[in-house]
Formats: structure tokens, C-alpha cells, sequence
């Protein structure tokens, strides 16, 4: 690790490797790229992100726990926001590998949105890095959110985008078909998901998360409490169409 002082006179600290010649070059330059230090460097920011929130966490202890200058994070992700939205991200793909499809249209809309919900669940409590399940990453996003509302809004509508604009299609098909009396399809998508969304309960009390030991009840709990709220009007339709 090497100082440089640019042109205002602020030293720059920079990781240092030796070439094939034994020349030193600047390791971001030749390893920026890195895939495999792309993935060390997220990872360890995820640990720290963890243990430290959002506002503890910073840009030198990400930097020394990867191994890292922070000229090469500055240069892979720009800013301490960008690096935590790339975490968030990478964690979300993490918990939701293997995830299929459940939006079926030709199945009963009560079996649908419990598959759905569960899925929901079951991914909130993968574990993503070591046996930190993903559900920790979201109680860092909103607690974020307090002092960092840029932050929180920007992963959030990241991370509900995917799941509630498939929703939002299936509720509209239900509509069209009828099998939903009536209703407004972005407005349920955003009640149904503001219902399953898993860490309203665990941001405040984590040890609540031991509730969701049985993914099928509880999804099937969350389904029903939304199912019973359309057929008395509370979302302004009725959940399923009369005959």
C-alpha cells in the first residue's frame, strides 16, 4: 500500500502488486474486474453491513476486511449507498435462488397466494451468507431507513419491484376473468405484499422469527387475514366472485 498526492494536495492510498517484470502496478487497475473480487468485496460488506448497520459501516473497515484499497471499491461501486444497494441485491439473488413461479392463473386464488406467500417466507429465512438468514439484511435496510430514507426507499423499491409486479399481473388477469370481483390490481398487489412482508413483525421484536418456523401456516395465516379484509370491503372488493 502506497500514498500518492493528487493535484489538491490529498494523499491517496493505493494497493500496490508486482508484475511479471517486478514492476509495481496499481492492483486496481489490473484486478477492478475481478469477479472473485467483486464477490469478496460485497460479502465482506454484507458481514459488516450486519454487525454494524448501515451508518457504522465504513468504506475503510470494508476496504480492510476485503483486503482491498478503497480506491478499488470506489472504483467498482462509487459510493458507500451504491455498495450497500450491489448487497442488497446480491443477497436477494442469494435467497431466491430456486425460486419458481406460483402466479398460476387456472388454480384457486387462495391456493396461488399462500404458494406465493410461502415462497415469500421460506426466502426471507435462507440463509445468504454463513448461517445469517436474509431476513437480518432487511432489518439493516429498514432501520436505514430512519436516518437514511434515500437509502432504504431506493433498496426497497428495488427489492419489492420483481414480486409485485408479477403480482400486479396476476390480480389484473384475476380481474379481468372475474374471478376477483372487481378492485384496482396495483392496489391489491401492494396490500397483499404489505400484508406477507415478513420483517414488519421482525425489525421490531427478532425474536418473533421463530414464529415462522411453519413457512405453510404462517403464509396461509397472512392469506387469509388479506382474503377476509377484501370480502368485508376493507380493500375495496370482494376476494372471489360470485357465482
Amino acid at each position: 500500500m502506497i500514498g500518492v498526492q493528487n493535484s489538491w494536495g490529498i494523499t491517496i492510498s493505493l494497493e500496490v502488486v508486482m508484475d511479471s517484470c517486478g514492476k509495481g502496478v496499481n492492483s486496481c487497475q489490473v484486478e477492478t474486474g475481478s469477479p472473485q473480487r467483486r464477490i469478496r468485496i460485497l460479502r465482506r460488506a454484507t458481514e459488516i453491513f450486519l454487525d454494524r448497520g448501515y451508518a457504522g459501516a465504513t468504506i475503510d473497515d470494508i476496504a480492510l476486511a476485503a483486503g482491498v484499497g478503497k480506491v478499488a471499491i470506489y472504483q467498482l461501486f462509487g459510493d458507500k449507498v451504491e455498495l450497500f444497494t450491489e448487497c442488497m441485491i446480491d443477497a436477494a439473488k442469494t435467497a431466491s435462488e430456486g425460486a419458481q413461479s406460483v402466479l398460476r392463473c387456472d388454480e384457486p386464488v387462495r391456493d396461488v397466494l399462500v404458494a406465493f406467500a410461502e415462497q415469500h417466507i421460506r426466502q426471507m429465512l435462507r440463509p445468504v451468507f454463513g448461517a445469517r438468514p436474509f431476513y437480518e439484511f432487511i432489518r439493516v435496510l429498514l432501520s436505514a431507513s430512519i436516518t437514511h430514507p434515500d437509502v432504504s426507499g431506493r433498496c426497497l423499491a428495488i427489492l419489492r419491484t420483481e414480486e409485485a409486479a408479477r403480482l400486479n399481473d396476476y390480480f389484473q388477469v384475476m380481474i379481468d376473468r372475474r374471478t376477483l370481483a372487481g378492485g384496482d390490481a396495483d392496489f391489491l398487489a401492494r396490500q397483499f405484499m404489505q400484508t406477507i412482508f415478513f420483517t414488519n413483525v421482525v425489525i421490531l421484536e427478532p425474536a418473533s422469527a421463530e414464529c415462522y418456523s411453519n413457512p405453510r401456516a404462517s403464509a396461509e395465516n397472512a392469506v387469509d387475514l388479506f382474503l377476509n379484509g377484501c370480502a368485508r370491503g376493507a380493500l375495496r372488493c370482494l376476494a372471489v366472485a360470485p357465482d
